[in-house]
């Protein structure tokens, strides 16, 4: 009776287990990708500004290893194009189905939508990297408030009220 039913838990715990493992490598890599989006945002942009044909500015993120978050993503696009022959655009397509990320999804189907309708792409990567330096910032600035309500918190009730425990019962 003890074997079935640890068999019977060991199999839950190993269904739950491979029931959420793939949402947490998903959030992993979508925190991932959050942190490098804006960093690599504004070197698309800068390299857009050279005149650099599309793929050249995915190539070049790329080649500079810097951003380890998008690093998979990008070179998704860049294999679409290079090995399986695909166009620019539908691997941009592809790429933008899978992502984890909302805002690399986005990003890719804007670069579509700009080089669909002939618009600026030096443009409008510096807009979205505008946009996304901002959000980052503000990411930050509340990371580091909740950081110091924390900290608060922390010295309230393990730092102080232990002292005025002992004041309390030393009167007392």
């Amino acid at each position: 009776l003890r074997s079935t039913a640890l068999a019977f838990l060991l199999s839950l715990c190993c269904f739950v287990f491979l029931y959420f493992y793939p949402s947490f490598v998903a959030q992993g890599r979508n925190r991932a990708i959050a942190n490098d989006l804006p960093f690599a945002t504004i070197h698309m942009a800068a390299v857009s500004g050279s005149g650099a044909q599309p793929i050249a500015i995915f190539n070049l993120v790329l080649s500079t290893r810097e951003y380890k978050g998008l690093d998979r993503e990008i070179r998704k696009i860049v294999n679409y194009v290079n090995l399986f022959g695909y166009d620019l655009l539908t691997a941009m397509r592809n790429v933008a189905l899978t992502t984890p990320s909302k805002r690399f999804r986005e990003l890719l189907v804007g670069i579509v939508a700009t080089l669909e309708t002939g618009g600026d792409l030096k443009n409008y990567l510096n807009s979205k990297a505008d946009d996304a330096l901002t959000t980052y910032r503000l990411e930050r600035e509340k990371y580091v408030e909740s950081l110091a309500t924390y900290s608060d918190v922390y010295t309230s009730v393990l730092i102080a009220a232990p002292l005025l425990f002992i004041v309390t019962l030393a009167i007392i």
